[in-house]
């Protein structure tokens, strides 16, 4: 919005110039008359400014609802009836989609009313184990602690690739083994299981017989976090926890990616049982 209407208390306020468009096409004001270049403090005549605009849109256009343009003589008697006070215009300028009515407007919350819990909502999305208790984490032992088995499965492929042009019965067989192996290295990994929930920490391992050693939430005593040498370097470390009851390790999460974020949740979760 950058005009403005001389003497026309009908539109006090800036224009546009798709404001003065639709006043002139409605009749509310004529060509004839002067504005205001706010910008460049220049006079025109409203014509020179709507000189060679497109015509409106019509989602645009609906939104003028004013009297057409009566012009008043001093040598002629005033009418009859006052005109009543000129309501307030909203108009839709060529840089703003549509306002919203003030009435429409949702209000703003209450700054007394509390932001919801995002780390609740979170929480009760999470999965339950078999006694209710929610899992914060579960994992196997990383890949890469697994490094002699997959280079030997590597090695086995490699020869089954070469032998295939020679003998394609040994090149089956060095595939087959290579498979085998890391099957076996599968099994060996999902055979441990790391989890924490909201009650305890627990180390579940066995394939056909399960064992388990656990400690609660809230009888940890401390967390250990240890990375050496190249597993370290791939992001690989030992999480040692232990509980007030006895001076050594309870349980020991072996080969585990990001174990400081594991400790961290952890500690979260030994501070909302002190808060309860």
């Amino acid at each position: 919005m950058r005009y403005l209407l001389h003497n026309h208390p009908a539109f006090p306020g800036l224009l546009s110039r798709q404001d003065l468009y639709l006043l002139v096409d409605r009749g509310s004001i004529s060509r004839g008359e002067l504005c205001t270049d706010i910008h460049t403090s220049r006079d025109h005549t409203v014509g020179e400014v709507i000189s060679g605009m497109a015509p409106p849109r019509p989602r645009r256009a609906s939104r003028l609802d004013r009297p057409s343009y009566r012009e008043f003589r001093a040598d002629l008697p005033p009418p009859s009836e006052p005109e009543p006070p000129p309501e307030e215009l909203t108009f839709a300028t060529e840089d703003e989609s549509d306002i919203v009515p003030a009435e429409e407007t949702v209000p703003e919350a209450s700054a007394q009313e509390p932001a919801p819990d995002e780390n609740l909502e979170d929480e009760e999305e999470l999965p339950l184990t078999g006694d209710g208790e929610r899992v914060f984490y579960m994992a196997h032992p990383s890949w890469l602690s697994y490094g002699k088995p997959l280079s030997l499965a590597l090695a086995l492929f490699s020869a089954a690739v070469g032998l295939q042009p020679e003998d394609e019965g040994w090149a089956i067989v060095a595939a087959l083994c290579g498979i085998a192996v890391l099957i076996a290295t599968s099994i060996a990994r999902r055979s441990h299981d790391y989890v924490v929930t909201d009650e305890r920490v627990e180390h579940v391992w066995g394939i056909l017989g399960r064992s388990s050693k656990e400690v609660r939430i809230c009888d940890i005593r401390s967390l250990d976090v240890t990375e050496k040498g190249l597993s370290g370097l791939l992001g690989l470390g030992t999480l040692d926890i232990s509980s007030a009851s006895t001076a050594g390790v309870e349980v020991r999460f072996l080969h585990l990616r990001r174990a400081h974020e594991v400790k961290k949740i952890i500690r979260r979760l030994q501070r909302s049982k002190t808060a309860d």
